[in-house]
């Protein structure tokens, strides 16, 4: 039975395409003196990521065609009868594009980019139903910033403090679910280049639209859809259309006590796609919250500039001055966990006291220039800038014990450095005629100078049980660097079937770096060449790499699976001492990559992919460098590059229906040919002598989590969220290797409440262990415990008052270093406005109340453990006043 019903099947099928084909040819007879014409374009989001899928439709009269974007967002519809004609462009989750469109000349029209925007659907701050707060995509998670109302005048900062999974510290950095947002752009294009802080305090937040974090795999991952490797966190911002005219300016001054002052002046100009924006600071309240180590005196400056001249070019610019002047004063306790020659456990025990201070000035310039020569050709060029100069100054001291010798240290450093840094990316992509063939080549050209000049003065005290000696030490160490690097590369993609290409790929890359090092001793005043701690070193690190990619795209699951073959040259001279060393290695490196798309609102992806790591410059240098005679470190020129595998694993869900957003992240990574650090005890003394070398067993393993659930018209939710990291340290003391498996992990609930016009608080609790064990069971396993709350939130009165506060409490055991243990940290403002249309602002804050502000850290690595306490700002009060002017449409 079921042969006849599938013979009826393939009958029913034949026929129906007969018929097609006679209504087309009968078709075709009787138009065939009419017009045909050809309509092409691109459908993109504001980001600039093609829309594969996009429906497409074109009509005139009473007649229409359809068609869905290429996976490049690339269509072309054929047959159509009339000049004039009504094209629209739909994508779930965004706005529909509707336009009238004229044939002035020939027959075929290559329309301009379509930018679709995504759906706001609001109405005076209203979401509407039905419409998802949150909509997640294969690479990007985007909010409705309407979703997430704030008062009115705050900047994007309070917006993100909002978001799930979303965090902004004291200082303004922005982290999604644990990492690091390293840029900010705005309608696609660069903001204030990698000033993050900067960038979410200049736009106030009633002018977005849409906030998408985005994983970037770089330029040609987005024209042919190839990812590899570790993407870079990006958040766009999108501007409402009708605010895209106008302007807006904040300036603000205060004045506190202990000589504390704040002054920043920041504004933006926008019509259309041009905008101009403008940011300032004058202040020494420790930059933008109050954080961070030390003590911070800042003056910096920045400005951004984007334009789309055409629909064919566009550019983005951006200029940072910063000049930051800090002391720092820290506390740290280490231990490393040692064996001597007979195998007998010890521990070498250092308390150091450190009193610091830097004056540093960067400028920093960088752009895009984006050339859409035509519909078939794109070009990017991608100018980047640096300087850099710093002067500082330490002194300190140290105890270090071990065994029954006990060794005093007392210390004064000097040091003035400058580093110069001048790098251009280019990027070309060619599309041909056959829809998904293209080649794309890229390249980048490095240069870096840096200079390092330090004054070290050491001062030895040993005591043993019967004698003591003590040790004087002035040196001047001198060192220049240069470094030229080189990188050029390509790729052809060719379609196979409809769903399926296959990519070729090559690239080269050089790295070639030159050393100077002057080292003099001052021996009775007198400057004394050490030929011994001097020399002049290269070394170049070349790299040929060849690969080949499959990719499958489907409606739900796409994939990519390729291999790639990779030899390495790294070869060292000594011209010093005429000594040269060469180290070849070939790696077969594979790499794979899953995406499964189970709704728009629910995604996994999962990726593998190796790499190369170069040895340090200092770890190759085969000189020693003894500016702490306790421990002399020398590089091991022998050394082989690190080769890195690496996968890791996504899962994003956002039912907003069943009011939650689930996150949770994965990832491995294996190092073969790790370098890490031997030690060699120097008989008779705390001293010890440091070196590198290659060992395999290197691991780490982590993931994290993050799920919120809103409740009562997502006034209040909660949220659960927690992070585990196992690392597998190897280290060689003494010739004996000592493997450290440290174990962290941390546990967090958080409730939120936010009620318009009331109030919006988050309380966190959290949980953290560190854990640190050793093969060896003769070390001893050691642990700290932290316990921390929480309270952040803002209360409104009437309309013109608001009331801030934050208050955080932490609970350390198992620390061995630090005055303060436990500290409890309090920080409340109050804010009142007043002139026409709120302009005016006046604030009065109070910083750590309780004046116990100190930053408590545990650092494992090898066979080391450092605990660290350093100053940060302390208790002060000030007054502000700030006034905001803006106009928006007219």
């Amino acid at each position: 039975m079921s042969y006849f019903y599938g013979t009826h099947k393939q009958l029913m099928k034949l026929f129906t395409k007969l018929a097609l084909l006679l209504l087309f040819a009968t078709g075709t007879f009787f138009n065939s003196k009419a017009q045909n014409y050809v309509v092409k374009g691109t459908v993109l989001d504001t980001a600039g990521l093609p829309l594969p899928g996009a429906v497409v439709r074109i009509k005139w009269g009473t007649d229409s065609l359809g068609i869905s974007a290429g996976t490049d967002g690339k269509f072309t519809l054929g047959k159509i009868k009339s000049k004039q004609f009504t094209l629209s462009a739909a994508f779930i989750g965004f706005q529909t594009f509707i336009k009238q469109y004229l044939i002035e000349k020939g027959n075929t029209l290559e329309v301009p980019l379509i930018k679709l925007m995504p759906e706001s659907n609001t109405l005076d701050a209203v979401v509407i139903s039905g419409v998802p707060p949150v909509k997640v995509m294969e690479d990007t998670v985007s909010f409705n910033a309407a979703a997430f109302p704030v008062r009115a005048g705050d900047a994007v900062d309070e917006v993100l403090k909002k978001l799930p999974g979303i965090k902004v510290d004291k200082d303004g950095n922005v982290t999604n679910q644990g990492t690091p947002v390293t840029k900010i752009r705005v309608n696609g294009k660069d903001f204030f280049g990698t000033d993050v802080a900067t960038a979410i305090k200049n736009l106030p937040a009633d002018i977005i639209k849409n906030l998408q974090f985005i994983d970037d795999y770089g330029d040609q991952a987005k024209l042919t859809g190839i990812k590899t490797g570790e993407p870079e966190k990006i958040l766009n911002l999108t501007i409402q259309e009708d605010k895209k005219k106008g302007y807006f300016a904040r300036a603000s001054g205060g004045v506190g006590n202990a000589d504390r002052y704040s002054t920043s002046l920041r504004g933006n100009s926008m019509k259309g796609e041009r905008q101009i924006s403008f940011d300032g600071t004058v202040a020494n309240a420790n930059m933008r919250g109050g954080g961070g180590d030390g003590i911070t005196t800042r003056n910096a400056a920045g400005l951004n500039y984007k334009n789309e001249f055409s629909t064919k070019l566009s550019a983005d610019a951006g200029y940072n001055f910063t000049n930051n002047k800090n002391n720092t004063i820290s506390s740290t306790y280490t231990q490393n966990f040692l064996k001597d020659t007979l195998q007998n456990p010890y521990t070498r025990l250092e308390d150091s006291r450190n009193n610091s201070q830097s004056d540093n000035y960067n400028h920093w310039f960088g752009g895009n220039l984006e050339y859409k020569i035509d519909t078939m050709n794109y070009l990017k060029v991608s100018p980047n800038f640096s300087y850099n100069a710093n002067n500082g100054s330490s002194n300190g001291g140290s105890l270090t014990s071990q065994n029954d010798l006990t060794t005093r240290r007392a210390s004064r450093n000097f040091n003035n450095s400058d580093n110069l840094s001048l790098r251009t990316n280019i990027f070309y992509n060619h599309k041909f005629s056959k829809r998904g063939r293209n080649f794309s080549f890229w390249s980048s050209v490095n240069y870096n100078n840096s200079g390092n000049f330090r004054d070290v003065y050491n001062e030895y005290v040993t005591i043993r049980e019967v004698s003591s000696d003590s040790t004087l030490q002035n040196q001047l160490n001198d060192q220049s660097t240069r470094n030229f690097g080189l990188n050029a590369g390509g790729s052809y993609m060719e379609p196979l079937w409809a769903k399926t290409f296959v990519e070729f790929n090559y690239n080269w890359n050089r790295s070639a770096t030159n050393s100077t090092r002057d080292v003099h001793d001052i021996l009775k005043g007198d400057q004394v060449f050490n030929p011994d701690l001097s020399n002049i070193y290269d070394y170049q690190f070349i790299t040929n790499r060849i690969g080949v990619n499959y990719r499958f795209i489907g409606e739900k699951l796409n994939y990519t699976v390729g291999v790639n073959g990779q030899p390495a040259v790294l070869r060292g001279q000594n011209l010093s001492k005429d000594v040269t060393t060469v180290n070849r290695t070939f790696n077969v490196i594979p790499s794979a990559r899953l995406s499964y798309k189970f709704s728009n609102q629910e995604s996994f992806d999962i990726n593998y992919w190796g790499r190369n790591n170069q040895p340090g410059f200092f770890q190759l240098q085969p000189i020693s460098d003894n500016s702490n005679l306790q421990n002399i470190v020398t590089g091991n020129p022998n050394l082989n590059p690190e080769f890195i595998h690496s996968i890791n694993a996504h899962y994003k869900q956002s039912d907003w229906n069943a009011g939650h957003v689930l996150f949770a992240n994965m990832a491995y990574d294996k190092t073969n040919n790790k370098i890490v650090t031997t030690k060699v005890q120097v008989p008779g003394s705390v001293n010890q002598l440091t070196s590198y070398t290659n060992t395999d067993g290197f691991y780490t393993l982590r993931g994290d989590y993050y799920y919120s659930k809103p409740f009562a018209e997502r006034k209040f939710s909660i949220g659960y969220s927690g992070w585990g990291q196992l690392n597998n340290n190897v280290a060689f003391t003494d010739n004996n290797r000592i493997v450290a498996k440290n174990t962290a992990w941390r546990q967090e609930a958080e409730f939120k409440v936010d009620i318009e016009d009331i109030v919006n608080l988050e309380f966190e609790t959290s949980y953290a262990q560190n854990m640190t064990t050793y093969t060896d069971t003769s070390f001893i396993d050691r642990k700290t415990n932290r316990v921390e709350f929480q309270l952040e939130g803002r209360n409104y009165f009437f309309k013109d008052l608001t009331l801030g506060y934050d208050f955080t409490k932490q609970l350390n055991n198992g620390y061995d270093n630090g005055a303060v243990r436990n500290p409890t940290i309090f920080r409340v403002s109050l804010e009142y406005r007043f002139l026409k249309g709120d302009m005016g602002t006046l604030r009065l804050d109070g910083f750590d109340l309780f004046d116990q502000n100190s930053g408590i850290s545990r650092d494992v690595f090898d066979n080391v453990i450092v605990d660290r306490q350093v100053n940060r700002l302390g208790r002060y009060f000030m007054l502000s006043f700030i006034y905001r002017v803006r106009k928006f449409g007219g």
